[in-house]
């Protein structure tokens, strides 16, 4: 597997991890944390009154390369009981890939609709083609991550799960008809399940496709390349969301696309930076996570959370200071769930996230459906 720039959205975090600062304490009505513990949280969603976590898992001991580049089956998603913040492993055993300092792929984003939970596994088949193995193990892991990487599957209440599209595998090939200097990858990520069916954002292929009910995959957009602003990587599509009667596609380099029908128009929104997750409440207003919002290189702690009403043309920055906020889901409460410290092992990283990846929830004002708390703008 190549350890490319964009296959992972936690590639270029770990190269910003020279300096380590401590935990900030949640200020006065900012974001409570709900538990931690979590192994590189992404994706959250809520299924029969729990909130479920995916975790893209911290790799294994199938490795290969200087870096190294290891597979194992630490991947999982997680239940949790939001009374007392106990985790129940839901599903185990999913294919996680470490990139060494590029960050792991494993478990992304998590969607629910119809009583059917829908989880993507990033990368693709492709990716692991011709791993070496030397010993039975190697051979089960890899085994295993052919049938799993980017699937996209559907988990069950008691834990079961079957798989119904292989998303990632589509995707790659999609890129191998792509003139140069287009580069053969996927990394399906953004998962968003409706009525008719399941969109994808995939950040590698930087396409957007759509999953129907019979697991026919139809790829919708593919998104430009190279992106604005001297991004260091591709545009990275990576979060889908609906609101306000259109799809919206947010990417790694601060775009935002409102999809009507085949019409993909990038809506200016100068409050987000880097987004790696958005969510829509039902009064149509999206909430953008900002994985970090400093030019270039992450930094810790500079995360944050952007409302944007696209009927008002507001926005404002709702949380700031969050350390790696991935992606978020508006709970039954109508309150805000996200998962933060998105970089970091269940053991955590001494001064970084010592407690490991975590997940908080954020209280939402619905009072004004157009504004925010703060560095409010219209557009």
């Amino acid at each position: 597997m190549r350890g490319k720039f964009r296959m992972s959205l936690a590639a270029v975090v770990f190269m910003a991890i020279g300096v380590l600062m401590p935990t900030p304490a949640a200020a006065a009505g900012g974001p409570t944390l709900v538990a931690s513990g979590f192994d590189s949280p992404r994706g959250v969603a809520f299924f029969h009154g729990r909130l479920l976590v995916g975790e893209a898992g911290h790799g294994g001991p199938a490795c290969v390369g200087a870096l190294p580049t290891c597979l194992g089956l630490t991947g999982q998603v997680s239940s949790v009981n939001l009374r007392n913040g106990h985790q129940t492993r839901l599903v185990s055993n999913l294919i996680s890939v470490s990139l060494g300092p590029e960050g792991t792929i494993g478990v992304g984003g998590l969607s629910v609709n119809d009583g059917r939970s829908l989880v993507i596994i990033g990368a693709a088949p492709q990716a692991i083609a011709g791993f070496p193995c030397a010993t039975d193990e190697c051979r089960a892991i890899v085994s295993a991550g052919a049938k799993q990487l980017g699937q996209l599957i559907s988990v069950s209440r008691d834990g079961s799960w079957r798989a119904i599209a292989g998303v990632g595998a589509k995707d790659f090939d999609f890129t191998t008809t792509l003139p140069a200097p287009n580069e053969h990858d996927a990394n399906p990520y953004g998962v968003l399940a409706t009525s008719r069916g399941t969109y994808v954002a995939d950040a590698g292929a930087n396409t957007l496709d759509f999953v129907n009910k019979r697991g026919q995959i139809s790829i919708l957009q593919h998104f430009d390349r190279y992106a604005p602003n001297d991004f260091p990587t591709d545009a990275v599509p990576d979060c889908v969301a609906q609101a306000d009667g259109s799809l919206w596609v947010a990417d790694l380099s601060g775009r935002l696309f409102r999809i009507d029908g085949n019409s993909a128009t990038q809506v200016p929104l100068a409050l987000i930076h880097h987004v790696t997750g958005c969510a829509a409440d039902d009064s149509g207003n999206l909430y953008l996570v900002d994985m970090w919002t400093t030019p270039g290189l992450p930094t810790p702690f500079t995360g944050d959370i952007v409302k944007f009403n696209a009927d008002e043309g507001t926005s404002s920055v709702i949380a700031s200071g969050l350390n790696f906020p991935n992606m978020d889901v508006v709970g039954p409460d109508g309150n805000l769930y996200f998962s933060a410290d998105s970089i970091c092992p269940a053991g955590g990283i001494p001064g970084l996230c010592p407690n490991g990846g975590s997940v908080w929830k954020l209280a939402l004002s619905h009072e004004n459906d157009g504004g925010g708390d703060n560095n409010n703008q219209r557009n």
